[in-house]
């Protein structure tokens, strides 16, 4: 949508204020939980994370380049810290909050802005909503209460 100059929108020159800065900690020695690995790999059994398609899709070892043992000790590593992968949204986390500051957007005063939704097509309104619930339930999105409304549409891809 082409914007008037008038209603183009303007960075402010600032100062971040330090109140407001992320800060990154580190609440344990990440290296102290690592679990000593054993000189005998044992043989990779498919978990409900790790299944055997799964690690078929990713596809480990495709040129040869590890040898047998190798290939086992990833497998055995990627089961270790499989909580550590997601193959959905619904197995997707978040960082913990004791490795940084909650995010705070300074912004000078103004009037918020409530922009009208374009509507969803009825044909796929069921499809739309089902993908909102598993990103809310996943915690990709989050409920608000903001003032604040900007538009959003919806696109059907090839792929569905």
């Amino acid at each position: 949508m082409y914007k008037k100059v008038d209603r183009k929108v303007k960075p402010v020159p600032g100062i971040v204020p330090e109140e407001v800065r992320v800060a990154r900690r580190f609440p344990e020695n990440p290296l102290d939980s690592l679990p000593t690995l054993s000189p005998h790999v044992p043989e990779f059994i498919p978990t409900s994370r790790l299944t055997a398609e799964r690690i078929s899709k990713i596809n480990i070892n495709k040129s040869g380049f590890l040898w047998p043992e190798e290939e086992k000790l990833f497998l055995h590593i990627l089961r270790i810290n499989e909580r550590s992968i997601a193959f959905t949204d619904s197995e997707r986390g978040t960082m913990h909050d004791s490795y940084f500051t909650p995010y705070v957007i300074p912004v000078v005063p103004h009037v918020p802005w409530k922009h009208k939704n374009i509507p969803i097509p009825p044909g796929v309104k069921d499809k739309v909503i089902d993908l909102l619930r598993d990103k809310i339930a996943a915690g990709v999105y989050e409920p608000s209460q903001s003032s604040y409304r900007s538009r959003w549409f919806t696109v059907v891809k090839k792929n569905g």
